[in-house]
């Protein structure tokens, strides 16, 4: 008798499930959620968990919603879940509230474990068309980022981006979280040398075209130069060259960014700006906003806030040049399905936008170091090694204004909450304790890079491992 291919794997799975000593009744899922910050890096954690018979071997999941870190808060203090994620650190009165409409009397500051578990950049995406070079990817101040998010300016034309952005060389280009490098360097009159390096995390099996087109008129005329199956590695690439010419490349659908060995003008529209903002209470926007405000106090007023409205120092416009959405994923749809938009998000969201060729882009930000760069995993882990880490809790305070080189300054934490063994279940509080180490050891190492985060130091890692064994305890 022939068995089904559905009934042969059904059989298979049984046999392994039996040869860890798993059985359904055995099995659990507890309820999460929280802050969309980490939701792409948590959606890979929590899939690999459910099959990792070495941490988990009885086969438990972790059913993570993301909601935004308010919310997440506000549910985890009412004992909706088990586990929850939050870019802001709690406030007491975040508990006094959950207990007022969830009668949890006994829910304290000492009865739940706050703890890091991954950081990462903070991109401003951006869409413009119209931009001149093609392929030019706009730098930014501190002061200017802060003046767009306060609505001071209006237009992408305006005389402080265009001094953000002067005549210059661009002879080195980064892009995809950093995965990808490319280097240009002038050999003859008619002849220059393009160096590109690719990581194995930028070129996949699915990965069909690395393609370079020239310019000498701004991008007005493109000539296609290269294009072929990209590898991993260093390639060594003799392109032609002529005065003033500008390289623009794309990796399969991604338009990675443009190089030039000659200054080259940038021409930018009076397109006007659309900013994409969080609707939801958000540790994202609480730790954006405290850049601002840190970077630029006589710009952005207010001390920072969950609520983008609260943290904005006025009143929001309402004439449709600020856009309210839900989560990162919303802001990052928002500013790609708009020309002149821009929002805050983090580095992941972004990327998978690029990666699928959605008109989208990260702008470079000025660090302390005098740097325009990117948001990347490398970037954020420098500024968290440059910020001030408190030994008992593992709360990770940034220097916005540090000088170390590659450092992307709009970097954040994203923290942990579990409880101890007074509130919840002690096998629910296991599965969450055990969630943590393996995202700790195990899932952020592997994969955080990969998915445009950057997992903790060893020295913050220790911290957050002391803090996880109260978890049940």
């Amino acid at each position: 008798m022939k068995l089904s291919k559905k009934f042969v794997v059904g059989l298979a799975a049984t046999a392994i499930v039996g040869s860890f000593g798993i059985t359904a009744a055995s099995a659990a899922t507890i309820v999460a959620g929280g802050a969309t910050f980490p939701l792409n890096l948590m959606e890979s954690c929590r899939a690999s968990f459910a099959g990792d018979s070495t941490s988990n071997s009885a086969g438990h999941k972790v059913d993570y919603t993301g909601v935004g870190s308010g919310t997440g808060k506000a549910n985890f203090f009412k004992n909706d879940y088990t586990f929850g994620m939050s870019d802001s650190v709690w406030k007491t009165s975040e508990i006094t509230t959950a207990v007022a409409t969830s009668g949890g009397a006994s829910r304290t500051a000492t009865n739940f474990v706050f703890l890091p578990l991954i950081s990462g950049a903070i991109n401003i995406a951006y869409n413009l068309e119209g931009v001149k070079p093609a392929g030019t990817v706009l730098q930014m101040s501190s002061a200017t980022v802060a003046k767009i998010f306060a609505a001071q300016i209006k237009t992408w034309n305006d005389p402080a981006i265009l001094a953000d952005n002067p005549v210059v060389a661009q002879p080195k280009l980064l892009g995809l979280n950093g995965q990808t490098t490319f280097t240009l360097a002038k050999k003859s009159a008619t002849k220059a040398t393009l160096v590109a390096t690719l990581t194995s995390k930028a070129v996949t099996s699915k990965s069909k075209n690395l393609i370079i087109t020239s310019s000498v008129d701004g991008g007005t005329t493109v000539k296609k130069i290269y294009n072929k199956k990209p590898k991993a590695g260093k390639i060594t690439l003799s392109v032609p060259y002529a005065a003033g010419t500008v390289y623009s490349i794309t990796l399969d659908k991604a338009l990675i960014g443009s190089v030039s060995v000659d200054a080259t003008s940038v021409t930018i529209p009076a397109t006007p700006i659309t900013v994409y903002k969080r609707k939801d209470t958000s540790g994202t926007t609480n730790n954006f906003a405290n850049y601002l405000n840190k970077s630029q106090p006589t710009v952005w007023t207010k001390e920072t806030n969950d609520a983008f409205d609260t943290a904005f120092p006025g009143t929001v416009p309402t004439d449709g040049s600020f856009v309210a959405a839900q989560g990162n994923d919303g802001v990052a749809n928002g500013v790609m399905g708009k020309n002149g938009g821009i929002g805050y998000a983090e580095t992941s969201f972004v990327n998978e936008r690029q990666a699928a060729g959605k008109p989208i882009q990260s702008a470079k930000i000025k660090n302390g170091a005098g740097e325009y760069l990117a948001g990347s995993s490398a970037g954020a882990k420098l500024a968290v090694g440059a910020a001030a880490i408190a030994d008992t809790t593992g709360i990770v305070t940034f220097n916005y204004a540090n000088t170390v080189a590659g450092a992307y300054p709009i970097t954040a934490v994203s923290y942990g909450m579990a409880n101890t063994a007074a509130f919840g279940t002690a096998a629910n509080n296991a599965i969450a304790k055990s969630y943590v180490l393996y995202v700790l050891d195990t899932c952020a190492p592997a994969v955080a890079e990969i998915k445009g985060y950057a997992a903790l130091p060893d020295s913050l890692v220790a911290i957050a491992k002391t803090l996880a064994a109260k978890i049940g305890a």
